[in-house]
């Protein structure tokens, strides 16, 4: 099945944006201010901002925006938690958006953001599992049947969980919330995204950065929370490592983000929902 990887950049090391990108966290660009969500009595927070790009985002129209918002007061573990607004760009102004309480440092202590990362490319990819047995990922005894047929991939290589289009890659609990047909699965985002190099200076990034070689302790740079506007919430890298990865929101530690997709509206109508 093809899919999709995004590759992604620190928006705290990218300057000013000036011009609307499809992104996760940070503040919206263009947004009305009214279309804003609220959830326990302050604005969500952005959780991402991503155009209609076909082949790898299809929203059903050219010039779509997708937004998905997440309340950190109560996580969005309930659906009253997570929204979802759909606009039309021409509908949209310049420059970010931002209401009253934008900035609210929510209840469990989390920045006033979520991490901002930028998509500036995608990789086209192929699993090799034919096309024909999408529908047994959904089904739990065929989705470990599945594994144990494919045994050549790891189904759980944290560096291709977040991903668009193709096949979901569900966590250790299988398949726990699946939406009914006309619902089809659309993309992914891990809690943790993954950058390639080395990681940045904890005083470059504004947040946490924490070192590991095989075998020792972690070695962290402490700051209590991210310093920086859109820093990522934490930075994890292994020493000799080519890559790094970026936690940016409160997905339970290692929670994975699924977004789904009703195509036989126009606009398309998409929900989303995460679980660990």
């Amino acid at each position: 099945m093809r899919y999709y990887e995004p590759r992604f950049r620190m928006a705290v090391l990218a300057g000013e944006q000036d011009r609307l990108i499809s992104k996760i966290g940070g503040l919206p660009w263009g947004m009305p201010a009214d279309l804003w969500p609220h959830c326990c009595g302050c604005p969500q927070k952005l959780l991402a901002q991503l155009r209609h790009e076909s082949p790898m985002l299809d929203l059903g129209k050219e010039g779509l925006v997708l937004h998905l918002f997440q309340c950190l007061e109560c996580g969005g573990i309930d659906e009253c938690g997570r929204d979802v607004v759909v606009i039309d760009q021409s509908s949209m102004g310049d420059g970010l958006t931002r209401v009253p309480g934008w900035d609210h440092s929510c209840g469990l202590g989390e920045p006033p953001l979520i991490g901002e990362f930028w998509i500036d490319e995608w990789l086209e990819k192929d699993d090799g599992i034919p096309d024909e047995r999408l529908s047994e990922f959904f089904v739990e005894s065929s989705y470990w049947a599945l594994q144990d047929e494919f045994s050549e991939i790891d189904f759980y290589d944290f560096l291709g969980r977040t991903r668009f289009g193709g096949s979901p890659r569900w966590t250790g609990n299988g398949p726990l919330v699946v939406p009914p047909p006309p619902f089809e699965f659309l993309f992914q985002i891990d809690n943790s995204l993954i950058l390639e190099g080395v990681s940045p200076d904890v005083d470059a990034v504004g947040c946490v950065v924490t070192t590991f070689e095989s075998g020792s302790s972690h070695q962290s740079n402490a700051l209590p929370v991210a310093t920086k506007l859109g820093a990522p919430w934490s930075i994890i890298h292994e020493v000799g490592s080519d890559y790094y990865s970026a936690e940016f929101t409160n997905l339970g530690s290692d929670g994975t983000i699924f977004v789904y997709v009703d195509r036989t509206q126009v606009p398309h109508a998409v929900q989303w929902f995460w679980n660990r």
